[in-house]
């Protein structure tokens, strides 16, 4: 730390100090895996952190765009779709568990003859059309139902069968099988549609029936009564009535192999999981 020097022809001793050099410490990064403590290495390490974020990054997208996908194909397998802007009311089941209000009345257009749903106008003029097109029988018998109407319907049916015989019990039974209670059927929804045709014998015989089957789903109608849902429906088939639920629904019930009932709630529960 210090230099010691004498000066003889003195007494004692001098010192000298000089003050001590500055140390010299190596700043330069503890060298290791992948570093050299250069420059070039201190920027190869940033490319490689780059790198590493930019692959996170990607990986989260295609992630999130794998969901997106999944989540869209499940509510179009559902029947789902975003352009169906009254899809609840379309696929909206209505009976015993499901009544509508005595009041109800949806939003109507007067035909000749007949009212139905504003959601049904259209696509029931285009399947009329094309009926006639291919030289097909058919024709509207009624649609919109309102309470009372249907009240009246009820009725009268009732009253037939007591007629016959049969007890309260036995008659309501039959009755109800036949003709939705008031308050209890799709028909004061105005998406129901009673067909008719001119031809003989009866209409599930018909030609005009034979043609609804193969193309009513085109314009967005199905069969509400087949003969083999019976059981899920409540009511006997009616080879007569369609309900209109909307062009993609209609394909998809049909291709599936389910009345209204069983693709209402399918609907739902898949919706429910998304």
């Amino acid at each position: 730390m210090y230099r010691q020097s004498y000066n003889r022809g003195r007494r004692g001793m001098t010192f000298k100090f000089k003050p001590p050099k500055a140390r010299k410490f190596n700043t330069a990064p503890i060298s290791g895996a992948g570093f050299d403590g250069s420059a070039s290495g201190l920027t190869a390490a940033r490319v490689v952190l780059i790198a590493l974020i930019a692959v996170i990054v990607v990986v989260v997208a295609v992630i999130a765009v794998r969901m997106f996908a999944f989540n869209t194909d499940s509510r179009a397998n559902s029947g789902y779709n975003a352009s169906e802007d009254n899809n609840a009311l379309l696929l909206r089941v209505v009976n015993k568990s499901n009544p509508l209000d005595n009041d109800y009345v949806p939003e109507l257009v007067e035909k000749d003859g007949y009212s139905i749903s504003t959601l049904a106008e259209k696509s029931l003029d285009k399947l009329l059309a094309a009926a006639e097109k291919d030289d097909v029988s058919l024709y509207v018998k009624y649609a919109y139902v309102s309470y009372k109407e249907q009240e009246k319907i009820y009725k009268s049916e009732y009253k037939k069968q007591l007629k016959k015989g049969l007890t309260e019990v036995k008659a309501q039974a039959l009755t109800t099988g036949t003709i939705p209670q008031p308050g209890r059927s799709e028909f004061q929804t105005g998406l129901m549609v009673s067909f008719r045709s001119k031809d003989k014998g009866k209409f599930k015989n018909s030609k005009a029936s034979d043609w609804l089957f193969k193309n009513a789903k085109r314009y967005g109608f199905v069969l509400r009564y087949p003969e083999d849902k019976e059981d899920i429906t409540s009511m006997n088939v009616n080879y007569k009535s369609y309900r209109y639920v909307g062009e993609n629904n209609a394909r998809l019930m049909q291709s599936l192999n389910m009345c209204l009932n069983e693709y209402s709630n399918y609907v739902d529960s898949r919706e429910t999981v998304n």
